[in-house]
């Protein structure tokens, strides 16, 4: 059985950089982290994580990881089981369709990010943006949101880490 897993076949993305999002919406990746997201391609995939939180993957690594879970939804659906649950089923396709995108990485590392994604980022042009790896991929962070959650998530460090690195 091949590990479908995002980080099975990549190395962790580790670090914390501040960036400025432009006037064009544009934002640098870090030089270092631009070529393990995006591969042989010159794209990545955008995703919506929680407000004030989107997240770039590795093209392919972000196909290996949906496409199962996808192809097995699809399977249910064909097959009837999900058939008392089509609240569930619209709301889970009213996700997948505006949860991710590709989006091309230009020159220099530099992303530009589309409107509706800029709207759940909560940043403006001018403004900071935090650039956090998350092991698997980038998060991209508004400064205020993400220190909130790193506050709140921050003192379960040491029991997350020895659970899973044992």
């Amino acid at each position: 059985m091949v590990d479908r897993s995002p980080a099975a076949s990549e190395a962790l993305f580790l670090g914390e950089w501040i960036r400025s999002l432009d006037e064009r919406h544009r934002f640098s990746l870090p030089p270092e982290m631009a070529s393990p997201l995006t591969g042989d391609a010159s794209e990545c995939l955008l995703a919506k994580e929680r407000p004030g939180c989107i997240s770039l993957w590795n093209p392919h690594t972000w196909r290996c990881w949906m496409a199962g879970g996808v192809d097995l939804v699809a399977g249910k659906i064909t097959s009837g089981r999900l058939s008392g649950r089509l609240d569930q089923v619209q709301l889970l396709g009213r996700l997948l369709s505006t949860r991710h995108r590709q989006v091309p990485v230009a020159g220099r590392g530099r992303v530009t990010i589309p409107e509706s994604f800029r709207d759940f980022l909560e940043v403006q042009p001018g403004e900071d943006l935090m650039v956090v790896g998350a092991a698997v991929c980038l998060e991209i962070w508004h400064p205020r949101r993400w220190s909130a959650h790193i506050g709140e998530q921050m003192p379960e460090f040491r029991q997350l880490f020895d659970e899973l690195a044992n």
